[in-house]
């Protein structure tokens, strides 16, 4: 019997050291320009995974850290990682939850945190429905897959019109900011490297095992195939468009 192709996504997912592209290196560089948080922020992470900047920003600060993600075997990871780590169940709740469907106190946070979710709401949409859960004058750092160029190549155009239609440019994505109710402080564009060492170049092996361990489903071999479609197409194109981190702030 055929494999659910979304299930062995997630199988693999699970053994890469992070989930999207990003370093513990960029979330600690980005978490320490950052101006004007208490001594001990109440954080909330959005769409965390595995949780890598759950524990990153946890390390680096004295603050505690509410982890949303709508997949269990993610949340439990960063439990078990963080149990290791030493990190009190003061400082970490998980809540295993869409981001429709969420309940949390409007108020209750100095800092959201998301890297490489937001798109899932859309980025104006996603601020917009974030913003009430942080204080007046709260920071939100949100990475987002983001269009470099006016004029990208007809083949990326081609691949991200259909997997991610909305995605903005850096300017578009200001103004949709503005208009969710922040104002910008900085965007930080991620270098190329942030993509390959923990993400795409951990997840070619994993592709080459499971397409293997698969051979003759057609379900999984479509899905390996669209992985590897996108690992080339960044190959060929990484001028074209990146992640980009936005520092943001709500407005009074």
């Amino acid at each position: 019997m055929d494999a659910d192709p979304f299930r062995v996504f997630l199988e693999m997912q699970m053994k890469l050291p992070r989930n999207a592209p990003g370093s513990n290196t960029m979330t600690r560089t980005m978490f320490e320009s950052l101006e004007g948080l208490p001594q001990e922020p109440e954080m909330l992470f959005m769409g965390c995974g595995q949780g890598n900047d759950v524990l990153e920003l946890l390390r680096c600060s004295k603050g505690r850290a509410t982890a949303v993600d709508m997949l269990k075997p993610f949340l439990a990871k960063l439990e078990a990682k963080a149990e290791v780590a030493g990190i009190s169940g003061e400082r970490l709740r998980t809540v295993c939850s869409d981001f429709e469907a969420l309940d949390l106190p409007d108020g209750i946070f100095d800092l959201i945190w998301s890297e490489g979710a937001i798109y899932t709401l859309g980025f104006e949409e996603g601020l917009k429905a974030w913003a009430k859960y942080l204080k007046p004058g709260g920071l939100a750092v949100v990475s987002e897959c983001t269009w470099l160029t006016d004029t990208p190549s007809a083949e990326a155009r081609l691949f991200w019109d259909k997997a991610y239609p909305i995605m903005g440019t850096l300017a578009e994505n200001v103004e949709r900011a503005k208009r969710a109710g922040f104002e910008l402080l900085s965007t930080h564009v991620l270098p190329e490297e942030e993509w390959w060492t923990e993400y795409y170049q951990p997840l070619i092996p994993q592709i080459a095992a499971v397409r293997e361990a698969h051979a003759g489903d057609a379900g999984v071999q479509a899905m390996l195939d669209e992985e590897e479609t996108e690992i080339r197409l960044y190959e060929r194109h990484a001028a074209d468009y990146g992640y980009a981190f936005y520092v943001l702030r709500k407005r009074a």
